[in-house]
């Protein structure tokens, strides 16, 4: 999920920020009054009351705003009447100060006296500095409310797909386990008398598969060498109760094993393979659980040589194939495709593949268009 940084509007870098925008701007002031302005009394005058008021105005216009609105951003009227109002206190306070310092008259703040240069340079740099601290906060203001909006919009959408992705792992767990638990204990109850040793095998392997499972559930994504190994537990007890009716391979490279995907993705496709391809025939038949990369793509696809697919009868058939359509959706939105064939390979009279095409990297978070071309589609 996103992680949300404090507010924009209270932090230090806008106002350090604003600081050296006035700072410029008040010296660039100064260059021009001493240098284009008679009477102003050179660039000492011209400095002292540059800086003044610039950094007073800054003072007033930044420290209100921050007073006045200190978590958003401040709306349109009072930031005018702020800026007036900083002018204003700017220009007075800034030319009294400037005054003092200068170890000078104030008169000149009537417009009286000889000084009356001093009054316009005092005004121009009022002015400059009011509007460039205004505008700065307005340009700064804008971006920290754009990226925090984006930032909001970002941790929004991720606190969805968690909760959608969490629900659905939920519901797949509820429905996948009382089935596969059920055949199994009652293999197991039929094994205790007929043949010990295998009652005690398939006894051990039942406990390594809930205690995976049960780690799982703990977790939405974890590797795929996590993914495999669930399946290696689940297909050695079926073939326990099957016998020589299932056989089945998992093929998985090292450099891939450590990829992360949804947990639980691939035993849906598994326990239909079973359910639906191999067990009913009489002579039952392989399923191939296998995992290679393509350019930018992670594959998966579990493949049997059973029955192959026919339409449901009811809607619990198809559940497994709905349940990974709603995990990849979930965790990939358009980004991820399934693709199904049956018969396979082509012409044959049984058999299914399911492929599963996943983005290995940002590269590839573009799903290609539907229907695929031959020659542009991954994972073939």
């Amino acid at each position: 999920m996103a992680e949300l940084t404090r507010p924009p509007f209270a932090g230090r870098r806008p106002a350090l920020l604003s600081f050296g925008i006035t700072l410029a701007a008040s010296t660039l002031v100064a260059l021009v009054l001493a240098a284009l302005v008679p009477g102003v009394g050179g660039w000492r005058s011209a400095a002292t009351h540059a800086y003044a008021i610039g950094l007073l105005g800054w003072a007033c216009i930044d420290g209100g705003r921050r007073l006045l609105w200190p978590r958003r951003a401040p709306p349109v009227a009072g930031m005018l009447l702020l800026s007036a109002a900083g002018m204003l206190a700017a220009f007075v306070l800034g030319s009294l100060l400037a005054a003092a310092l200068l170890g000078s008259s104030a008169d000149w703040l009537l417009g009286m006296g000889e000084q009356r240069p001093v009054l316009v340079a005092a005004a121009m740099a009022t002015l400059v500095a009011t509007t460039l601290v205004a505008g700065s906060n307005w340009a700064i203001q804008a971006t920290a409310a754009l990226r925090l909006r984006a930032q909001l919009d970002q941790a929004r959408a991720d606190a969805a797909e968690h909760l959608a992705d969490d629900a659905q792992l939920r519901l797949l767990r509820a429905q996948l386990d009382p089935h596969m638990l059920f055949n199994t204990l009652a293999t197991l109850r039929a094994l205790v008398a007929l043949d010990p040793a295998r009652a005690e095998d398939m006894l051990d392997r039942l406990v390594e598969f809930l205690r995976a499972t049960l780690e799982g559930s703990r977790r939405l994504r974890h590797a795929l060498r996590d993914e495999f190994g669930v399946l290696e537990d689940y297909l050695h007890l079926m073939a326990i109760r099957l016998g020589s009716r299932l056989r089945y391979r998992l093929d998985l490279p090292p450099a891939l094993a450590g990829h992360g995907v949804p947990a639980l993705l691939l035993q849906p496709l598994v326990e239909n393979a079973l359910r639906h391809g191999l067990e009913p025939l009489r002579e039952g038949g392989e399923i191939q659980v296998a995992a290679w990369r393509d350019g930018a793509w992670l594959c998966l696809a579990v493949v049997d040589t059973g029955a192959g697919m026919a339409p449901p009868p009811s809607g619990a058939a198809s559940f497994g194939l709905d349940a990974v359509r709603r995990r990849l959706a979930a965790s990939y939105g358009e980004d991820a495709y399934l693709e199904i064939a049956s018969p396979w390979p082509a012409g044959a009279g049984g058999g299914t593949r399911v492929l599963i095409a996943l983005p290995l990297s940002r590269e590839a978070r573009r799903a290609p268009e539907r229907p695929l071309d031959e020659d542009r589609r991954p994972c073939p």
